[in-house]
């Protein structure tokens, strides 16, 4: 069983609240069968669970009577399940219970092989070996951590060096020395049960989450690989990316309000534009080329 196939769920029943963990089907059966035969509020339930998967505090809820309901989601991350379990998400001055007996015996098999006990702790009779994996970074893609976050590849600086973003938080880091891992028990054989996948690196470089405050080029050339920038239409390149980094940061769905408008001020103090058509125009246009070595100086004005 994947971790992201468990469901956890809050039983509210005249004051008290049970939580326990079940499969898909075992929710199907225990929950949705009991409040509806209807096949099309049966898919709004399971579709509203679905989307839990991408909003880490989304719960769906299911009202049974003026005594009963259900809250339930589906586990996004080892961190979560911790939580779940340490009683994280319990409700203050409301007597709750871990229903260890009615939980699904593989979501409880998963508790076990992430090497936690039931109450959320670690176990650390419980160890583990990390075998590498070959891996090819691609910008874009979206790497998750053992630590329990998800990163977004900004830029590949080298073969094991990345520029990342936390993708809840916005923050940046330099991770040298990266390498996707398989994690699994130690003594035993690496299986879809009992393994996990995660992106790890040897130490980050912590950058915050304002991108106009860090100097993307020294990055480059302290982390990156060296490219050498001789040609005028070497720098339109390298600018060309730049204004593509700052746009991707300013456009994202799901990235705070302030760290795209910090990405948005970002653009308009060295782009004066954010505009992609507007951009490429003054670009070949050679109005960026002012900060080229050898260039002279070009008058800009701002375009919104």
């Amino acid at each position: 069983m994947k971790l992201e196939e468990i469901v956890l769920v809050k039983e509210h029943l005249k004051g008290k609240t049970m939580n326990y963990l079940l499969s898909l089907d075992d929710f199907m059966q225990i929950h949705v069968g009991r409040k509806t035969d209807s096949l099309v509020m049966g898919g709004q339930i399971v579709l509203a669970l679905a989307k839990t998967l991408s909003e880490d505090e989304n719960w769906m809820q299911i009202e049974f009577s003026e005594h009963k309901r259900v809250k339930a989601r589906f586990c996004s991350s080892e961190m979560q399940l911790r939580e779940f379990l340490g009683g994280g998400f319990d409700e203050i001055d409301v007597k709750t219970v871990f229903a260890e007996d009615v939980c699904n015996a593989y979501c409880l098999d998963k508790v076990t092989n992430l090497g936690l006990r039931i109450d959320g702790s670690t176990n650390t009779k419980y160890q583990f070996k990390y075998k590498p994996v070959d891996s090819h970074f691609e910008q874009g893609a979206i790497l998750h951590n053992f630590n329990g976050s998800d990163y977004r590849v900004l830029e590949k600086l080298s073969a094991r060096n990345l520029l990342l973003m936390d993708v809840k938080q916005g923050s940046m880091v330099v991770a040298i020395g990266s390498g996707m891992y398989t994690k699994y028990p130690k003594g035993e054989e690496p299986t879809e049960d009992n393994q996990a996948i995660g992106l790890e690196w040897d130490h980050g470089v912590y950058l915050g989450n304002t991108p106009s405050l860090v100097d993307f080029s020294i990055i480059r050339e302290k982390y990156g690989e060296v490219k050498e920038i001789e040609t005028i239409d070497n720098f339109r390149s390298s600018q060309e990316e730049l204004f593509n980094f700052y746009k991707k940061i300013a456009e994202s769905p799901i990235l705070e309000t302030s760290v795209k408008e910090a990405a948005t001020n970002a653009m308009y103090d060295v782009f004066c534009t954010g505009r992609q058509e507007v951009f490429l125009n003054n670009l070949s246009g050679g109005k960026y080329d002012s900060n080229f070595i050898g260039a002279a100086p070009v008058q800009k004005e701002t375009v919104r």
